[in-house]
């Protein structure tokens, strides 16, 4: 029992110890654990999962954010602004902030300065102001609450939002995880609180918010959208939307200043009866844009119990509060830019300890007042709630101050004293905090003038003077941004707009440039009221783990890829991919290495545009898409890891990123990337028991033609073997209907395509619809596992083996010919080729069929008019021929010993659908009117040739008939009856026997051409044993693969990022087993229980008290149940420790 006691009186005398520790620190750095979030509240275990605390994290920085209005403080009390977001260590730039306001409050009540809001001690509780004085109840987990929307959130790769929210590694992070957070979305989707002020989109206009949800085809349920830009709203997915400002993410939340304790611990001032609705947003944007967070602060002056309804508040001032700690927090300098309305704090020193352990340049963060209060004036135009407001005009930053820890001025005195509302209040008139009375004025130190910004010097590099003034002494900063004076009258509402902007260029000074050009950016999208062009959205990646090798799929979630090669947007269109590899989960392009660009075939291939140069720290116009006009792909395999520049490593963790781009050569800004869709892979054998039965890149054989006149064909290539069925399917055919217009309801209208399905016939599911796609090229979907790549003909003539075209003789004066008339290239078509080679023997006529080129070039094949059809010159009698017309020269006419038909598409033999044409004629050297061998020779071979025929249909409305009629009345032809254009022509039939004769009556030459596929063709295949097997059998063979690596471990090995994670990791595991570490001596050292569906399963070389073990030999006994044991023997050498701080 005493030892019990003392365990706890030291315990007791240790955290007084440690909190007197902390209150000198206050007075030292004004850091203090009173700021730690521990409080923070995530439910997810109900129905209805929520949160008091969240992360704004959609874009390059990631920022927490408490129902309280607390912000960029961790729930542990660290530095809670990050960026760039996901680095290795995590970099933050901002250690806290918040919006502090403060005014003479008259409502009768004393004493009339007060101040409060947000900075270190939260002056403002969760909740909104009911009436006068009667706030909701702080307490309520409805009203303790943050609300966090995104319209992507259904499929969206939540990995880095995850690790952020849950405050665990990326690489830790479950599908479980992910589906919390896609839970909590979703609630807060549903629960998004318009009632109280939260800005949705009144896609009705009845001004309730109204969600809805529907489950596409693929049974992902999706949150109803308001319609783009120029959709038509349709009721099945369109619904009033949460949101403002087009934001990718958006969180809200809404508080109050009526608790007075909190209020007065603050600064020592009462509450005032102000509500803040606080709404914030971010775009999940590589450019310039998705380094920012924008945070709108709205103000409503709803008083206390006894505020009566004449209250004002006089010389009310609003100042975004910041303490930023770029990486270390005591090495940091401040400055501002009076045009831009900018303050900012930027690293003293070229290295940072904390962002130099990422690989990184020390950064630049700051804030921006993009719209402050609003006051009258005639001549002005305001910008309030995201709309312009004539008569008004925003307040800039009308001053800004900085101070630090430990130096001449800093933070005014906390803990509920009232001298700190005094301090405060010479700081937001721009004056020094201390002595409370009679205020000082800031000054200029080179000319001691009053000045109301300090640090404004440009020239950040060069030495400080009265025209440069710039920050000289590095500190613990904090800054203020200011905006005032105003006043506010009881029920009024104000609302300023502030920006937090996150910059890294190649040196301290860089980063400072990159941060101005954001800004003006941000600036530029704010005065357009963020009316800006997008993105495509984001792909759907998976990642494929294979031996050696990366499979990454970007092409098997139609939906997605619709929505992101579709979108269009401003004049924007789709344009390409681009595939990066990683150093970690979290980081950006700009951290990662490019490793491939697909892309549309076209015109813009490498884009250049204005971008930030980080070496020079200047904007210049710079190539940022590198296109080859390679054609889109949805997948890849990889094999190389271009980072370490080795090949990739089973057991290793990649991580890659795909984004899209689009394109407008309009515009200044010509294309606008995507963020990345970010996989992490881990290449590895198949699973113990697992066998592939096919590879990436296989062809699938036995495809079938089962039905069908097409010239179609259909190949199917593996592209995940891990995914392949086993089952049967069919590619079949249909007409499609787009669009109908009824506005004649007698007479519709419609657009239709040909389309094709792709149906699994072993479980009926058709898991393809509607496809378009028959190029051949690389840009099918992917379903399970497989590309089916449908190819349609050719438009073009009909090939015969040899590469001719098929114009092939079927009949001559015996009648059709008969087999043994075919020849080897004119057999597929029933016949003997007669393009440049002889006709049949059995005829007593010798020709061939020829043009003017000595290829195939003259007959001017126009496929848009010929195909699907097939043609043919059926040779008569002079008197049974048809009127040649030689419209190219003199116009004559003249009887000719043929006729000319199109004799519809694959339908020889049916005469109903034959349409005779008006054969035009051109004699060459011979003469006008008379079909006869004196055209000259033909281009091939110089044999005597007829006269050329052109095949012109009838126009529109006549028939040869009347082009005939017309003939026989007067012997010429007084109108033109044909159509516009041919669909070829310059055919020469050449007399090889050279007997003036044309070939013998009852021949008939035949030109065939390409068939597409049509809902009477059908394709089948199987996959039949291609799909991967498992068998107890297999399971028992590979309990022997079970291994350990690296072995022996030498201190460390290439898989640690770091030399406090250090490992070795078992290998081929099934998915339960025991493994047990025993020291020669036989003693325990370490139980791992393994129960997930990974193969590996790592060792932290810590034993059971998570001490570091020793250097040794050790022995792992693997227990698989119901499989037996396998032990390893595992050398392990540790390096000497040693300490960087005694």
């Amino acid at each position: 029992m005493k030892r019990n006691l003392s365990k706890i009186f030291l315990a007791v005398a240790v955290c007084m110890f440690l909190l007197s520790g902390i209150a000198l620190s206050a007075e030292a750095d004004g850091k203090v654990t009173l700021g730690k979030r521990s409080s923070g509240e995530v439910i997810l275990q109900d129905d209805s999962p929520r949160a008091n605390r969240t992360l704004v994290n959609v874009g390059q920085v990631a920022m927490w954010i408490y129902a309280d209005g607390g912000s960029a403080i961790t729930p542990g009390g660290d530095s809670g602004l990050f960026y760039p977001r996901g680095s290795t260590p995590n970099t933050a730039v901002i250690f806290q902030d918040g919006m502090v306001w403060g005014g003479l409050v008259n409502d009768g009540e004393t004493p009339a300065l007060r101040v409060g809001g947000q900075t270190y001690s939260i002056g403002t509780v969760p909740g909104a102001i009911l009436s006068k004085g009667v706030p909701e109840d702080k307490d309520d987990l409805a009203v303790r609450r943050v609300w966090r929307i995104r319209r992507d959130y259904p499929i969206a790769n939540l990995q880095q939002d995850a690790a952020e929210f849950f405050q665990i590694n990326a690489s830790a992070v479950t599908t479980g995880n992910m589906d919390q957070l896609r839970a909590l979305y979703k609630s807060d989707w549903v629960d998004w609180p318009a009632e109280k002020g939260a800005p949705f989109y009144d896609v009705d206009g009845d001004g309730i918010y109204t969600p809805g949800f529907y489950t596409d085809a693929t049974g992902v349920e999706w949150p109803k959208l308001r319609p783009a830009d120029g959709e038509e709203f349709n009721a099945a997915i369109h619904a009033d939307e949460p949101g403002v400002a087009g934001a990718d993410q958006v969180v809200w939340l809404v508080a109050n200043d009526l608790s007075d304790n909190e209020v007065s611990s603050m600064y020592g001032s009462p509450s005032i009866g102000l509500e803040m609705q606080l709404t914030i947003w971010a775009y999940a944007r590589s450019d310039a844009v998705g380094n920012i967070i924008f945070k709108q602060f709205r103000v409503i002056y709803k008083g206390t119990e006894t505020t009566p309804v004449n209250a004002t508040i006089d010389s009310m001032y609003m100042c975004q509060w910041s303490d930023p700690d770029l990486g270390g927090a005591g090495d940091d300098f401040a400055g501002c830019d009076t045009t831009l309305s900018l303050g900012f704090a930027y690293n003293s020193s070229s290295n940072d300890a904390v962002f130099s352990k990422a690989g990184l340049a020390p950064p630049a963060s700051g804030y921006d007042f993009f719209a402050g209060p609003l006051v009258e004036d005639p001549e002005g135009t305001a910008i309030f709630g995201l709309k312009e407001r004539p008569g008004f005009r925003n307040l800039p930053m009308t001053s800004f101050a900085f101070f630090a820890a430990g130096q001449g001025d800093s933070d005014p005195t906390r803990g509920g004293n009232y001298d700190g509302t005094r301090q405060w209040w010479n700081l937001l008139r721009g004056f020094r905090p201390r002595p409370e009375e009679p205020a000082e004025p800031w000054t200029n130190p080179f000319t001691t003038e009053r000045v109301m910004f300090r640090v404004p010097g440009e020239d950040l590099n060069g030495s400080a003077s009265a025209a440069n003034w710039i920050d000289e002494n590095p500190g613990d900063r904090r800054i203020l941004l200011v905006s005032g004076p105003f006043t506010m009258a009881y029920a009024d509402t104000q609302e300023v707009v502030v920006a937090v902007i996150g910059a890294l260029g190649s040196d301290r000074i860089s980063s400072v440039s990159a941060l101005k050009f954001y800004d003006k950016s941000a600036q530029f999208a704010f005065d357009n009221l963020f009316d800006l062009p997008k993105p495509p959205p984001a792909p759907s990646v998976t990642g494929t783990a294979l031996d050696g090798r990366i499979l990454l799929n970007w092409g098997d979630k139609p939906d997605a890829v619709s929505a992101t090669e579709k979108h269009e947007n401003k004049g924007y269109t789709f344009e390409g991919y681009n595939i990066y590899q990683l150093p970690n989960a979290g980081a950006n392009q700009s951290q990662g290495v490019r490793i491939a660009t697909y892309d549309v075939i076209d015109e813009a291939t490498v884009i250049s545009q204005d971008a930030f140069d980080e070496s020079s720290g200047l904007v210049l116009n710079l190539p940022v898409q590198f296109g080859t006009n390679s054609g889109i792909f949805h997948s890849e395999v990889f094999t190389k890891d271009v980072i370490r520049d080795k090949p990739l490593l089973n057991g290793q963790v990649y991580y890659f990123g795909v984004s899209a781009y689009n394109f407008n050569g309009a515009e200044v800004t010509k294309t606008l990337e995507s963020p990345m869709s970010v996989v992490t892979v881990v290449p590895q054998t198949a699973k113990p028991g697992d066998r592939l039965h096919a590879a990436v890149g296989d062809t699938v054989s036995g495809v079938d033609h089962a039905a069908g006149p097409s010239d179609g064909f259909v190949v199917v290539k593996v592209i995940d073997p891990t995914k392949v069925t086993g089952d049967d399917y069919t590619v079949t055919f249909r007409i499609d209907t787009v669009s109908a217009d009824l506005t004649d309801p007698e007479h519709p209208v419609y657009e239709t395509e040909d389309v094709w399905d792709l149906t699994n016939t072993t479980t009926g599911a058709k898991v393809l619809e509607k496809q378009t796609n028959q190029s051949g090229d690389e840009a099918y979907l992917i379903v399970d596992g497989l590309m089916v790549k449908v190819f349609g003909a050719p438009s073009d003539f009909a090939r015969m083996a040899n590469g001719d075209p098929a114009i092939i003789e079927v009949a001559n004066e015996n009648g059709p010919l008969a087999e043994a008339d075919f020849d080897a290239n004119g057999a597929p078509f029933g016949g003997n080729n007669v393009w440049h080679s002889l006709n049949s023997s059995s005829s007593a006529d010798r020709y061939f069929v020829s043009t003017a080129s000595a290829d195939e070039s003259a007959l001017g094949f126009n496929a848009a008019l010929a195909v699907p059809f097939d043609f043919e010159i059926r040779f008569t009698t002079l008197e049974e021929g048809s009127y040649g017309w030689w419209a190219f020269t003199d116009g004559s006419v003249g009887k000719i010993p043929l006729t000319i038909w199109n004799v519809g598409s694959g339908t020889p033999d049916d005469a109903s659908d034959d349409v005779q044409y008006i054969p035009i004629m051109f004699e060459g050297g011979g003469t006008p009117g008379s079909y006869t061998p004196d055209h000259g020779p033909d281009g091939a071979f110089g044999y005597p040739a007829f006269d050329r025929i052109y095949f012109y249909a009838p126009a529109p409305g006549n028939t040869y008939a009347d082009h005939h009629a017309d003939i026989e009345a007067d012997g010429s032809l007084d109108a033109d009856y044909s159509a516009a254009s041919r669909e070829f022509g310059r055919v020469l039939v050449c007399d090889f026997d050279q007997n003036g004769a044309p070939p013998i009556p009852g021949t008939v030459v035949r030109m065939y051409t390409t068939k597409p596929n049509t809902p009477k063709d059908l394709f089948t295949f199987s996959t039949a044993g291609l799909n991967p097997t498992t068998s107890t059998a297999a399971k028992e063979a590979d309990m022997d693969l079970i291994n350990v690596f690296p072995n022996p471990y030498y201190g460390l090995h290439e898989f640690e990022t770091n030399r406090f994670q250090r490992s070795v990791t078992f290998s081929h595991l099934p998915a339960q087993c025991t493994i047990r570490i025993f020291s020669l001596a036989g003693v325990l050292v370490r139980t791992i229980e393994k129960d997930d569906d990974k193969q590996f399963s790592a060792w932290d070389l810590l034993n059971e008290q998570g001490l570091p073990i020793a250097s040794g030999l050790y022995l792992a006994n693997v227990e698989v149940p119901n499989f037996g044991s396998r032990i390893l023997k595992i050398a392990i050498v540790m390096e000497q420790q040693y300490l960087d701080y005694y």
